[in-house]
């Protein structure tokens, strides 16, 4: 059940934007509904707003009760927390932000509106006016970093390439 409207995991406050976060929560959250700050930081209370100290297991249980998961990187090195919360059904709804960041690029091709410097605007249409087949299609688009699909590229791509440099 996604009895969550929104989820953000916030190890490092400034370099997760969690101040940005934050602010668009507050303009774009409607009465009821709620978003699950995930830190080991001690933060000032928000309307709306609930802070977890979770991990592993029960931070992964958390968003797959959260129908957004929403982030305002500054910097994004890897995105995995974001992969995650693709695969466990959420919609990523996330600013632009250099570094690797594979999440933000898979988040954009499943519905571009929810990635932009328009939090508040892209939380309301994830929450109000989600993308058709969003999370299937989600699914479909995660399989190459599936331990199966990194097995096959290793196998047919990889292996290959090295045995042919050998």
């Amino acid at each position: 059940m996604r009895d969550i409207a929104a989820i953000t995991y916030a190890s490092d406050p400034v370099k997760k934007g969690l101040d940005r976060v934050l602010e668009a929560w507050a303009a774009a959250r409607r009465d009821g509904e709620e978003l699950v700050v995930v830190t080991e930081h001690t933060l000032p209370a928000q309307e709306g707003v609930r802070f977890e100290e979770v991990r592993g297991e029960a931070f992964r249980s958390l968003v797959r009760r959260a129908r957004v998961y929403v982030v305002a990187p500054r910097r994004e090195d890897f995105g995995i927390a974001q992969l995650e919360a693709l695969a466990d059904g959420c919609m990523l709804v996330t600013t632009d932000a250099p570094g690797p960041y594979e999440a933000r690029e898979l988040a954009r091709r499943l519905d571009p509106r929810l990635v932009g410097d328009d939090l508040a605007g892209a939380l309301r249409a994830a929450l109000d006016d989600p993308a058709p087949a969003y999370t299937e299609r989600a699914a479909e688009m995660l399989e190459p970093y599936s331990p199966e699909g990194v097995d096959r590229t290793v196998a047919e791509e990889l292996l290959p390439r090295l045995l042919a440099a050998g």
